[in-house]
């Protein structure tokens, strides 16, 4: 009798503590301040070239974002792109992230952006998986990629995000924030280029 006691007593302290870390992994969905940067979660197709994996932080300070996976759908080849991020308060960046193909940005939304130089990706294919990081120690893709393209600057740098700071640290964000990372502009092999929001 004692020993199916102390059973039942031991699972009731594990069914709270489980309820307990629940709870706060609820109120942890959105944050007070802080900074999330996601990408676009919608079917294939909407773009020609879709970010479908993202690496964010990293052990040097002055990087926020340091690689990416992208994924080819077009059938033409393409030979450069530039990466473009937007940023906007949590909420609407949360709803952003799910936004369907025809959703254009609002600039007024947009409470930051930025983008990459053009990135020489040689000659992505269509269904290719391709990982572009700024730093070989922080190549690894949850993806099997085709090739790994290495870039001598930060992806998203924490320079480029101190505005939405008081003091141009992280402790410092003056509010909770969601950015979306998506490939901005396309150069295809065949000289055409392609813009996201605009048509071909």
């Amino acid at each position: 009798m004692k020993h199916r006691t102390l059973v039942l007593l031991v699972i009731s302290i594990l069914s709270l503590q489980i309820t307990f870390a629940q709870s706060l992994r609820q109120q942890g969905q959105e944050p007070r301040k802080g900074l999330g940067m996601l990408y676009y979660f919608r079917p294939e197709g909407c773009h020609p070239v879709e970010i479908i994996g993202i690496t964010n932080g990293s052990n040097r300070p002055e990087v926020w974002t340091s690689r990416v996976t992208i994924k080819s759908l077009s059938q033409k080849p393409v030979k450069a792109l530039k990466l473009r991020w937007d940023i906007y308060q949590w909420d609407i960046g949360q709803k952003k992230h799910r936004d369907s193909c025809g959703e254009v940005a609002d600039s007024a939304e947009i409470i930051l952006s930025g983008n990459t130089p053009l990135i020489d990706v040689g000659r992505l294919l269509n269904g290719e998986l391709y990982s572009i990081s700024s730093h070989p120690q922080e190549i690894f893709s949850a993806q099997r990629v085709s090739k790994t393209l290495l870039v001598d600057y930060p992806l998203i740098g924490w320079d480029q995000l101190k505005p939405l700071t008081t003091d141009g640290t992280f402790r410092g964000l003056k509010d909770a924030y969601a950015g979306i990372v998506y490939v901005g502009e396309i150069h295809f092999e065949d000289g055409t280029r392609w813009e996201a929001g605009k048509k071909l």
